[in-house]
């Protein structure tokens, strides 16, 4: 069954980046052990049907990092984030404190990660010869980055190019991927009572692409989910702060931020509809999802994605991330993106998984 919603609000600036918010930021003012730095990273091989997520998170005041690496091939839902053809997860790390030329060793597992030039160029390379695993993946801008309301937080659509070597085998690189950013705010783990919130990303060549954000009040049927949750909720969830987000101003209550890039130039978007089919008969699983997102010109951008591949990705023990490869149509031009839904105890005691 095909669940609707709409969500409207204003056109909120994109937040100013610079250079330097590639490199680890000074503490904040008064620092806290949740406070963050991360960069998540990937790539797809459409023709092989390769997806691939590496996610880096620092918390500054522990002094800890973690990594995260998954690398799975087919169009299948995997049962568990352990099922991927590579995973690799070290939760406590020792921060290094200079990101612009760092390395790791996990077990069999090296790293290194270069910031060749900020906001332009950077170079992953990861080797576990005992897995007959490697990845030597590069990637270049194809935008400048987009800053979320509030500062602190950024995206951007990034070329794609290097070799990985899954199993054995090798396959070349040649894509693109919407990277992000964070840094400077807390991001505490304990479960909100909001809605499910979405996080769905695209690209459709080095020109075009999109990302959007919104808590849907239309994909689960209870009225704490609903469009009046915030009416039921208490304290600081119901001002739809989450652990995403820095805190400042959104379109709207529900829909909390969005960019769609025409010519290369990401506009605003001002209004979404979205319909979701689920993937039955799990009430939390995608199968296909359409978009219709207003950017701040009133140009309506109409999106049709088809889930081809899903796997529940781990954040933290009690969040579970439904990450969906999704191959998208857009007018006469097609491509590929990540809808990330994530989920709490709330919703899944409710929705089973």
């Amino acid at each position: 069954m095909w669940k609707a919603s709409r969500y409207e609000g204003v056109a909120v600036p994109f937040a100013p980046i610079v250079p330097a918010d590639e490199y680890l930021h000074p503490a904040t003012a008064e620092p806290h052990f949740t406070d963050i730095e991360t960069n998540l990273y990937g790539f797809n091989i459409p023709a092989e049907d390769i997806q691939s997520n590496i996610y880096v998170l620092w918390h500054p005041l522990l002094r800890t990092m973690s990594i995260q690496i998954f690398v799975y091939r087919g169009r299948r839902v995997l049962p568990h984030q352990l099922a991927a053809d590579y995973f690799q997860e070290q939760l406590f790390l020792p921060a290094v404190t200079d990101n612009s030329d760092w390395r790791m060793q996990m077990g069999s597992c090296s790293v290194r990660f270069q910031i060749l030039q900020p906001l332009e160029r950077i170079l992953i390379e990861i080797e576990d010869p005992r897995r007959r695993f490697a990845l030597n993946l590069r990637y270049d801008a194809a935008m400048p980055p987009v800053g979320r309301p509030g500062g602190k937080h950024f995206t951007q659509l990034m070329k794609t190019s290097g070799e990985l070597t899954l199993d054995g085998k090798r396959y070349g690189i040649d894509g693109l991927y919407v990277r992000d950013r964070s840094w400077g705010y807390r991001r505490p783990e304990e479960p909100e009572s909001v809605p499910p919130y979405r996080w769905m990303t695209g690209w459709f060549g080095a020109d075009s692409a999109f990302v959007a954000a919104w808590m849907d009040t239309g994909l689960l049927d209870s009225p704490e989910f609903g469009p009046d949750w915030n009416r039921m909720a208490d304290g600081r969830d119901a001002t739809g702060a989450n652990k995403w987000e820095s805190g400042g101003k959104t379109p709207s209550l529900n829909f909390r931020s969005g960019w769609f890039a025409v010519d290369g130039t990401p506009r605003p978007v001002v209004r979404m509809d979205v319909r979701t089919l689920s993937a039955e008969p799990s009430q939390l699983q995608v199968k296909a999802i359409e978009l219709e997102l207003e950017d701040s010109s009133g140009e309506v951008h109409r999106i049709r994605g088809d889930v081809l591949s899903l796997i529940p990705k781990m954040y933290w023990q009690n969040l579970l991330v439904y990450m969906h490869c999704v191959e998208l149509k857009y007018g006469q031009r097609t491509g590929h993106g990540d809808l990330m839904d994530t989920y709490s105890t709330h919703h899944v005691r409710r929705h089973g998984i």
